[in-house]
């Protein structure tokens, strides 16, 4: 036969079990809306930085498609038609998974001091995926190099450009498509880029 007092302590114990199950009962439901609340914030910031690397991504492979086109450029002594395909297939190449054909367009110019302004002598560029022109300028015109070298009378230099359109890739944070343009100046390894025909 239970005692009175093992009876109380019993049945103090139950109510006990029975308000820390309720408690627990509270916490995990605290838990489910507190994740509720949280979860579309993470799922926004992770959103966000996808596509914000994304267009970080796409902004230093065109700073390096620039680099590369120039370093190649500046590299031959000689050049032919086909170089200059190999050289903008080599600049598409620094830019994958970006399409430069499709979304974008890149030049390379030669510019030249010899009537004591600088002057772009020769210019080519790829297919106008993206419809942009040449900051640069146009061949035969005087050459902008605004922030770039100083050309004494007689120096030479080859300076790459790229500019590419990109979309981001989910479009719930950033929206629209932006462009990025890099250019690069080189100095001609080897004196001068000689033009040679076909």
């Amino acid at each position: 036969m239970a005692t009175p007092r093992a009876f109380n302590v019993d049945q103090g114990l139950r109510r006990l079990m029975r308000r820390l199950r309720a408690l627990l009962r509270q916490e995990r439901a605290a838990v489910a809306v507190e994740a509720a609340v949280v979860a579309p914030v993470l799922l926004l910031l992770f959103v966000a930085a996808v596509d914000l690397g994304w267009l970080y991504l796409a902004r230093m492979k065109t700073e390096r498609a620039a680099a590369a086109l120039a370093d190649l450029t500046a590299r031959a002594g000689e050049l032919r038609e086909a170089d200059f395909r190999d050289t903008f297939r080599a600049a598409a190449g620094v830019l994958e998974p970006l399409d430069l054909f499709a979304d974008g367009r890149a030049f390379i110019s030669n510019v030249v001091n010899t009537v004591g302004v600088p002057v772009v002598l020769w210019q080519r560029a790829t297919p106008p995926g993206l419809a942009t022109a040449s900051r640069v300028g146009t061949p035969g015109g005087v050459a902008t190099l605004a922030g770039g070298p100083a050309l004494r009378p007689g120096e030479e230099i080859l300076v790459g450009e790229a500019e590419m359109e990109v979309r981001p890739l989910i479009g719930l944070v950033v929206r629209t498509a932006t462009r990025f343009y890099a250019r690069a100046v080189q100095r001609p390894r080897f004196g001068a880029v000689i033009l040679r025909p076909d």
